[in-house]
């Protein structure tokens, strides 16, 4: 429900941090409010005693010793800042008043309810013309007819009020900031512990299968789950371990069979008058040599992602290289409809092996042509800096998805662009990389700005 509150791109410790602010405003506002309110309550009943005492006193003086006693004991009583009295006739005249400056200003009635009998007494509010204070008034009739008033203004409960806020306010502050210590233990414990294996989820994502979720400050919660996932990380590492050596190792062992399974074919194609006996043995020594191309492939990937891969290298003209590779696909590109572009401007000699190179490049051109449309546009080329030569093939295909950037160079993976009519088990690129790992090189492909995909190779200048 918070969540969409804040900006999508907000880190979750702002969130926490402006949401937990929020409350905190609000609940330090609220309790203010309230206590507020509630002294306010109790203060005016207290000035309400107070006014009532006050005048039934000076009542009772004035009755006994007459005018001169209240003036003295007004005087001495030290409330002559935000208390008043004054003595007026039945008529309105007023027969005496001691109103201090802080108390002048205030509209006093002219006269009594005319209901108001002797003895008794009757409580007002008096509002001043510029002030916000208010002035709470009493009068009581007395013996002799006059009327006794007696005021006081609330300007000291005001002040104690606002002192009162202003210290729930500071306390507030303090609340505040004690609360930020469990969103400080929650953003190192719980949080950037999170942040930590998002990064190393991005990393495998990314094809890095080495990597492990780590957790060392987080909460034993998140630490026992990154435990369990990287238990589950390392047996599926494990198993792809055992099945790739698998793959490997049957790969070799078939090599040999497919061999003498092609050799018998071969005497039996060369020996045989039947010709659907020699029709039928040819396909079988097609298949097999299919079936041989795969194996090798596989014995060819795994040599070269371990760098054992053995090298015929010689000083190779990149340039020479690539016109060739264009002159053999040309035709091709012309069958598809294809427009088949070079771009190497310059000689550049590199030590490689022709053989591998030319295999890694074809991989790159075949999978060109088989994925852009007809009328569509391959290009490959050369891009030299001082260390390093750089072979692309560019084409205006269906281009690649997040998943094919990071994990079309595995084994036995294909695009999200391959169907059922695409040639290929997902081998070609796996050996590309091989090649140029070999090399001491590496390959990286991207998606066009203007359409279609990249692919590279990456080549040092000495092996």
């Amino acid at each position: 429900m918070f969540s969409k509150l804040f900006p999508e791109r907000m880190p979750s410790t702002w969130r926490l941090g402006l949401l937990l602010a929020v409350l905190m405003a609000c609940s330090t506002t609220l309790c203010i409010t309230v206590a507020g309110w509630a002294m306010k309550q109790n203060l005016s009943s207290i000035a309400r005693a107070v006014v009532l005492d006050d005048l039934g006193e000076y009542a009772v003086l004035y009755n006994r010793n007459g005018l001169k006693e209240i003036k003295d004991v007004f005087a001495a009583g030290g409330h002559e800042n935000d208390q008043a009295v004054r003595i007026t006739s039945s008529d309105g005249r007023v027969l005496f008043e001691q109103i201090p400056v802080a108390v002048a200003g205030y509209r006093w009635p002219d006269n009594a309810p005319a209901n108001l009998q002797a003895s008794q007494t009757l409580l007002i509010t008096v509002e001043h013309d510029r002030r916000e204070q208010q002035l709470l008034a009493g009068c009581q009739v007395l013996n002799d007819g006059n009327i006794l008033w007696f005021g006081r203004t609330d300007a000291e409960d005001r002040a104690y009020v606002e002192h009162i806020r202003d210290d729930l306010w500071l306390a507030g502050l303090a609340s505040t900031a004690f609360m930020l210590l469990p969103l400080w233990w929650f953003v190192r414990h719980v949080l950037r512990p999170v942040q930590d294996m998002m990064k190393s989820t991005h990393k495998l994502a990314e094809g890095s299968t080495d990597a492990r979720l780590v957790a060392p400050d987080a909460v034993p919660e998140l630490q026992a789950f990154a435990s369990a996932f990287n238990a589950g990380l390392d047996r599926i590492d494990a198993l792809t371990t055992e099945l790739q050596s698998a793959n490997d190792n049957l790969a070799h062992e078939l090599r040999t069979p497919l061999a003498r399974i092609r050799g018998n074919l071969e005497i039996h194609h060369d020996h045989s008058e039947n010709a659907a006996a020699r029709e039928a043995a040819a396909r079988g020594m097609e298949e097999i040599d299919r079936a041989a191309d795969l194996v090798q492939t596989i014995l060819t990937t795994r040599a070269g992602e371990h760098k054992a891969l053995k090298l015929h290298l010689e000083t190779i003209d990149l340039r020479e290289l690539l016109t060739d590779l264009h002159d053999l696909y040309k035709a091709a590109a012309d069958e598809r409809g294809l427009q088949f572009m070079l771009q190497a401007p310059e000689s550049r000699l590199a030590p490689l092996d022709r053989q591998r190179i030319n295999q890694a490049v074809a991989n790159l051109l075949d999978n060109a042509f088989a994925y852009t449309p007809h009328g569509g546009a391959v290009t490959l080329a050369l891009s030299t800096t001082d260390d390093q030569n750089r072979i692309l093939v560019r084409d205006t295909g269906p281009g690649l998805s997040a998943t094919d950037l990071t994990k079309i160079w595995q084994r036995f993976t294909r695009g999200s662009a391959a169907s059922a009519n695409t040639p290929g088990m997902g081998l070609g690129l796996s050996l590309v990389r091989a090649i140029a790992t070999a090399h001491g090189g590496q390959t990286g492909c991207r998606n066009r700005d203007e359409g279609g995909a990249e692919f590279w190779i990456d080549l040092p200048c000495s092996v």
